[in-house]
C-alpha cells in the first residue's frame, strides 16, 4: 500500500464518497492482526473493498493509545503490496473518538475503505435521482435481542 503521505490519481478524492465507511477492529494485540491482514487482501483482491487509510492502535493500561503506521506492523507484512492508497483520512480526533470505545490494555486496527461492492447498488439510486446516504453497523446485542424476540413469537423485536 502507499505510504500515507504520498497521495495518488487515486487517492481519496478517486473514491464514491457515497460508498466510504470507517470500521474499528478490536486485537488483544497489533500481532494478532495476521488473519486481519489476510482478510483485508482477500477483499482487495476481490474488488470488494478499496482501503483508504489504515492505522493500528494500541491502548495501555490507563487508556492511552499510541498509533502504529501498517507498514511497522509485521503482521500486516501481507498488506505491503496490496492496491491501495493510504491516505490522511482519519484525523487525530477520529482516532481519540475510536480509541474510547476500546478495553484497556488491547489493540486495534481502524480502517477507512470504499465498498466497492456496493457501486451497483449507488449507481442504480443516482440514475433514479437519489443517493445512499447513510448506513450503521446494527450492535450485536441488538442482533441478538431481535432473534430472542423472533423465537417468542415477536419478528422485529416487538415493535
Amino acid at each position: 500500500m502507499t505510504p500515507r503521505n504520498e497521495q495518488g490519481a487515486q487517492g481519496p478524492l478517486a473514491s464514491d464518497p457515497d460508498l466510504v465507511e470507517y470500521v474499528v477492529i478490536n486485537l488483544p494485540d497489533l500481532s494478532s492482526s495476521l488473519t486481519v491482514a489476510q482478510a483485508l487482501r482477500s477483499l482487495v483482491e476481490s474488488s470488494r473493498i478499496r482501503i483508504l487509510d489504515l492505522v493500528g492502535v494500541a491502548i495501555d493500561a490507563e487508556g492511552r493509545y499510541t498509533v502504529t503506521e501498517p507498514e511497522l506492523v509485521s503482521a500486516l507484512a501481507d498488506l505491503r503490496d496490496v492496491d491501495g492508497e493510504v491516505g490522511r483520512l482519519l484525523s487525530d480526533d477520529d482516532i481519540v473518538v475510536a480509541c474510547r470505545a476500546l478495553p484497556a490494555r488491547t489493540s486495534a486496527l481502524i480502517l477507512v475503505a470504499e465498498d466497492l461492492w456496493a457501486k451497483v447498488l449507488a449507481d442504480a439510486a443516482r440514475s433514479g435521482g437519489g443517493q445512499i446516504v447513510g448506513g450503521e453497523r446494527i450492535p450485536r446485542s441488538r442482533l441478538e435481542q431481535a432473534e430472542r424476540a423472533f423465537r417468542r413469537g415477536r419478528p422485529g423485536g416487538g415493535r
